[in-house]
């Protein structure tokens, strides 16, 4: 809400937001990361259940979404885009934010840990998963857009960043008290910019094309996607700790980078800006159903 209102009374330009938004995702968001995986004592046998869930609910809202696509008769260039807006949450901007949040305080740090842990696997399979989507669902490529998706992935800096810190912290490597204190101060703007940057980014956009299909996949989005989500924790037995971080991952908005992989795909612009913007204002209420029932 902070970053709309500044938006909207022009104490944030546009450029301004872009700037953050890039301060954000390559300086902002690798050194919390890095800071934080490398000083924890990682367990990532006990997140398997954790990723299965989310995974296997990943791979089931692309199955809901191209159904849903194909009985709203949308376009083949437009179920794609469709499936994916239904399935890839803005994991880096939102669910990082909440669900560090969500565990602030007392015996935060095994919660903590467990999310950073998932955290790079999930972007991973978004990625991967977006792309294939996309281009086997009707999408065409442009200028090599598969390439530069692919080299996108390799050079995440947010990616880079958790396998650095989990090669650290897998080798017992402590970095000298100067730098892990500059890498903390960094970090520790990166969770209020990025919710900054998503309030102000959303009063510049705008809805456009048919809202009906977009209303339908925002909707099973923040609330079908963590449906399935709960029912598979439960099947699984995860701890209700385990369960809250997969529900609000799953339970996320529509990722606005999956704009851009849209345009390089050919799909459909107007369709995946609705559905960023739509989710977006139906994720609130989502996730304080989440956070009220888990």
């Amino acid at each position: 809400m902070l970053g709309w209102v500044l938006a909207r009374v022009d104490f944030l330009s546009p450029r301004a937001l872009q700037d953050f938004n890039r301060l954000t995702y390559w300086v902002g968001l690798p050194c919390l990361l890095f800071h934080r995986i490398a000083g924890a004592s990682p367990e990532i046998g006990a997140v398997g259940g954790l990723f299965a869930v989310g995974a296997v609910a990943t791979f089931a809202a692309i199955v809901l979404g191209l159904a849903a696509a194909w009985a709203l008769r949308l376009p083949s260039a437009a179920r794609g885009t469709f499936a994916q807006a239904v399935f890839r949450g803005n994991l880096a901007f939102i669910g990082l934010p909440i669900v560090l949040y969500a565990f602030a305080g007392a015996g935060a740090a095994g919660a903590e840990a467990s999310t950073l842990l998932v955290f790079g696997p999930m972007v991973v399979l978004y990625n991967i998963l977006a792309v294939l989507v996309l281009l086997f669902s009707g999408g065409t490529r442009r200028g090599g857009a598969l390439g530069n998706a692919l080299y996108g992935l390799a050079t995440n800096p947010i990616l880079i960043a958790c396998v650095l810190g989990l090669v650290f912290s897998l080798a017992g490597i402590r970095l000298p008290d100067m730098v892990q204190r500059t890498f903390g101060a960094i970090g520790q703007m990166a969770l209020p910019l990025a919710l900054i940057c998503i309030g102000g980014t959303l009063y510049a956009a705008r809805l456009k094309g048919a809202v009906g299909p977009a209303v339908i996949g925002s909707l099973m989005k923040v609330g079908l996607v963590p449906a399935i989500g709960y029912v598979l924790a439960q099947w699984w037995a995860l701890s209700p700790e385990h369960t809250r971080i997969a529900l609000l991952l799953l339970a996320c908005p529509t990722a606005s980078a999956s704009y851009v992989l849209v345009c390089q795909l050919n799909g459909d612009e107007a369709l995946a800006s609705s559905m960023i913007v739509i989710s977006n204002l139906l994720a609130v209420p989502a996730m304080i159903v989440v956070l009220a029932v888990t």
